[in-house]
């Protein structure tokens, strides 16, 4: 970020971003305002002003809530690994990072390898890396990262008539049916291709 920015248009930016990564859109004057505590609409105006001049956000003349942050790649951790079966998971451990576009991103908050073929069939292979939305709870069919034990695991998270459990994409690995958290939602896959 640019260090001519003010400690509150980095606020104002981040917010922008977040509006865009979870509801598809940015916020309207009035919405910053009220995130921020800035009563003004017209000072929320200057700040936005100041960010155009800055070349740190563009503004869409054409289309109301036209305002999209003008970034570079931002960074996400690669966390461990996750088995597509059972395998090892350090949530604390950070492989590394990666930039990445934020739009490419899909308000994935981390990535974790892949490790395995269970998940194959979901287009899902060994060596990807899964970008992760960080969330508790998913919907019957999202494919999720979650912990079983202290194993990290990436799995179709489904619900049966005895509760939720977690399936592999190809048949021959059982469901796990025991206890596990849901550590979020993944987004997207990355690969690396060599012909």
């Amino acid at each position: 970020m640019d260090p001519q920015a003010t400690p509150l248009q980095r606020k104002i930016l981040a917010f922008i971003a977040e509006s865009i990564a979870e509801r598809g859109f940015p916020p309207t004057v009035r919405e910053i305002g009220l995130r921020l505590r800035i009563a003004s609409p017209g000072s929320v105006a200057f700040h936005l002003k100041a960010l155009e001049r800055a070349g740190l956000l563009a503004r869409s003349r054409s289309r109301s809530r036209g305002l999209v942050p003008v970034e570079g790649p931002f960074r996400l951790p690669i966390l461990g690994r996750a088995g597509a079966g059972p395998g090892p998971i350090a949530q604390e451990d950070v492989e590394g990072w990666l930039g990445i576009d934020r739009a490419a991103s899909r308000g994935a908050h981390f990535m974790l390898r892949v490790r395995g073929e269970s998940m194959t069939d979901a287009g899902i292979l060994d060596g990807d890396l899964a970008l992760v939305r960080r969330q508790e709870s998913a919907d019957d069919g999202d494919i999720v990262a979650a912990l079983v034990g202290e194993d990290g695991v990436i799995k179709r998270l489904r619900r049966g008539a005895r509760g939720w459990f977690l399936s592999s994409a190809r048949s021959g690995y059982q469901p796990i049916t025991g206890e596990f958290s849901v550590m979020g939602k993944v987004v997207g896959i990355l690969r690396h291709y060599e012909p």
